[in-house]
């Protein structure tokens, strides 16, 4: 698998691109698509008990991702299949539209709560003080119904968007699993990288940085985000 950081980062320059050049977002709008897409851009790997999604919130999501891992097939099996990304953002359509009851309240909060805290672990913020603001931010969406209707987009996207970048590793994911366990990549063997490695710590990451820096501008430039010098 790529490292978390750069699954989230990918994440959220693809969300942004998403918001801004397919869905013509205002500022606050797309700024929700974008940090909810990178922390979903993590939850495939919760398949997987030393990821950064399964560091969230201690023993429970450890347990969680071992449990996973064990009925999915293991690590990088069905969350990285396309059964798996279309039961993610099924999981979160249904989480949205059965919020009304109090049960479906609480199940939304978990889940927005493990999306969010999964792109700040990703991103080096973590703990205890991690944990309580990607809980305050869930509620906060739920109370108000804030960036609700982009839940389902937003765990589509990271999702997608996690498998094609773990399709630019040696290993590959298995698209069509559990039909087939054949592997996919989209680079050659010669040009596929192992996770961790120069490549994406030194060529990948720069890049994604670089693009997230020219989204941000180019939203600037089309007035969608107002930034101020002065």
């Amino acid at each position: 698998m790529c490292l978390g950081h750069t699954h989230a980062l990918s994440g959220a320059v693809v969300g942004l691109a998403v918001g801004l050049f397919v869905k013509h977002m205002p500022e606050a709008q797309l700024g929700i698509l974008t940090g909810l897409t990178a922390g979903a851009a993590v939850l495939p790997d919760i398949d997987h008990p030393n990821s950064s999604l399964a560091h969230c919130f201690g023993f429970f999501t450890k347990a969680v991702a071992w449990l996973i891992g064990r009925i999915s097939g293991g690590h990088r099996h069905l969350t990285h299949a396309i059964l798996g990304v279309a039961g993610f953002a099924i999981l979160a359509w249904l989480a949205v539209k059965y919020r009304p009851d109090v049960a479906g309240k609480v199940g939304l909060i978990l889940f927005l709560s493990l999306i969010i805290a999964s792109g700040i672990y990703a991103f080096g913020i973590r703990g205890h003080a991690a944990d309580l603001i990607a809980i305050a931010l869930a509620l906060w969406m739920v109370i108000s119904t804030t960036g609700l209707a982009l839940v389902a987009l937003a765990v589509g996207v990271g999702c997608s968007t996690h498998v094609v970048g773990d399709m630019l590793t040696d290993e590959g994911c298995p698209l069509l699993f559990p039909f087939s366990t054949k592997h996919y990549h989209l680079l050659s063997r010669r040009l596929s990288f192992t996770t961790g490695t120069f490549t994406e710590l030194w060529v990948l990451d720069p890049a994604l940085f670089a693009g997230f820096a020219a989204l941000i501008y180019r939203a600037y430039e089309l007035g969608v985000v107002k930034i101020k010098f002065h």
